[in-house]
């Protein structure tokens, strides 16, 4: 058996992966792959919750503070750089562990799913749409119909968003939308990695929103804020996509001094549980995946979980 099979450790936004990972990489003589599109930034460092530089003195990362907070960074990028990295701890002998929550980047990377799809493009999609309003939405459906049977019988003859975006992305690369989704619809499934173990941490639904908000008061206390009167001096734009995530778009708005900072926290607690709503709706939906409840546990018995389940897949 060539290398050791790859580790994944996932879970929604604040339920311990960062903490938790450290501890498992330590015992298993891994090394880390971060999957976090807000940790590809430099100079992001308190409100992506990265781990600190300790943590990552103790364990080498990959994949973190990739790029500038205005500098161009997408989940077709991430892929091969997560694949280099992954090929480069197998190289050295060490266990490769991948961990975040990430979900794009996530099931890009094992589910392989076809990659770039083609981005929007607003000059298309206009003259699509004032063509629906001319001509009907059924017009723009027959013409699918003609061009993507397929895709014409997935979508509801109203369905102008989703009409619109096959036409879109036909006229753009010449292959009918229904091309790109191969197993779309089937259960998700590891392509990339057959044999990854895919290990989630999970906590009931109260306990993960209140570690949202005591995060968040941790993450302004070591001074969050702050970070972001940097970013803004140092002259990035909060229309930045980077400067646009989570947490970042709302507490931006209170270091401009245009929301208090209790808005700027109802805000982002908001934000912040149904982002979580949505990682946990994409985790369920992956039946690859092996859950961990950590409701009530230890960051050290967490860690003792996730190091016996991969001591026995591997045993």
């Amino acid at each position: 058996m060539g290398h050791p099979p790859l580790i994944v450790l996932l879970g929604p936004t604040a339920v311990g992966k960062t903490d938790v990972s450290i501890l498992v990489a330590e015992a298993i003589d891994a090394e880390i792959v971060s999957c976090d599109s807000v940790a590809v930034y430099r100079y992001m460092d308190i409100g992506s919750a990265k781990p600190t530089p300790e943590q990552r003195a103790r364990v080498p990362h990959y994949l973190i503070d990739v790029v500038n907070p205005d500098e161009p960074y997408n989940v077709a990028m991430y892929v091969p750089d997560a694949e280099r990295a992954i090929k480069e701890i197998w190289e050295r002998g060490k266990v490769a562990m991948v961990v975040g929550g990430t979900s794009l980047y996530l099931s890009a990377l094992l589910e392989n799913f076809d990659l770039p799809i083609a981005p929007p493009n607003e000059e298309i999609r206009k003259r699509l749409y004032e063509l629906a309003e001319r001509e009907g939405t059924e017009f723009l459906h027959r013409r699918l119909k003609e061009i993507d049977p397929q895709a014409a019988q997935r979508i509801h003859p109203h369905d102008l968003v989703r009409i619109v975006r096959a036409l879109e992305v036909y006229e753009q690369t010449g292959k009918p939308i229904s091309a790109f989704w191969h197993g779309a619809f089937e259960a998700p499934q590891l392509r990339r990695y057959p044999n990854a173990l895919v290990i989630g941490l999970i906590c009931e639904r109260g306990e993960l929103f209140s570690r949202i908000e005591s995060r968040m008061h941790k993450l302004l206390k070591r001074g969050w804020l702050e970070e972001i009167r940097q970013l803004l001096d140092m002259g990035y734009s909060p229309e930045l996509k980077s400067m646009r995530s989570l947490g970042y778009r709302e507490f931006t708005q209170v270091v401009l001094g245009n929301w208090t900072l209790e808005k700027g926290q109802q805000e982002y607690l908001r934000n912040a549980k149904a982002f979580a709503k949505r990682q946990w709706y994409w985790f369920k939906r992956r039946p690859y995946v092996r859950w961990i409840d950590t409701t009530d546990k230890t960051t050290e018995q967490v860690a003792k979980e996730v190091v016996s389940c991969v001591l026995r897949v591997q045993g």
